[in-house]
């Protein structure tokens, strides 16, 4: 028999921001909304656009902010995928030791090259 790990709905949470950053007021609330609704896990980082134009501590920050203010009352999950495979494991890493209960990783992609006509024309 297979242990369930997950059931129900996860929210994919969308990373809020401010002219100075991460805005974690607002962060705070749409999590608290969340999970004062029943949900029965959250997502962050995720497929909602904006980690993959967030630095390193910006990711960090949010990792460790979500952490804190779920405490433990619903599954997190971070998505710690990468373009970078190094990255991806050192995020998954952090994820892991700060209290995540999964992560999503996406296979890594690749960042298209322009189009060269000919070697002559560099």
């Amino acid at each position: 028999m297979k242990k369930l790990i997950f059931k129900g709905c996860a929210t994919a949470i969308a990373t809020p921001f401010c002219k100075t950053g991460v805005n974690f007021t607002e962060f705070k609330k749409l999590i608290e909304f969340q999970i004062n609704e029943g949900i029965d896990a959250l997502v962050f980082l995720g497929t909602t656009g904006e980690s993959s134009t967030m630095t390193t501590d910006e990711k960090k920050e949010v990792m460790k902010f979500a952490i804190e203010t779920v405490s433990k009352r619903v599954p997190v999950i971070f998505g710690t995928g990468s373009n970078c495979t190094k990255t991806a494991i050192e995020n998954s890493k952090y994820a892991q030791s700060i209290g995540a209960d999964a992560v999503l990783i996406v296979t890594p992609y690749y960042n298209k090259t322009t189009q060269v006509r000919s070697c002559r024309a560099l």
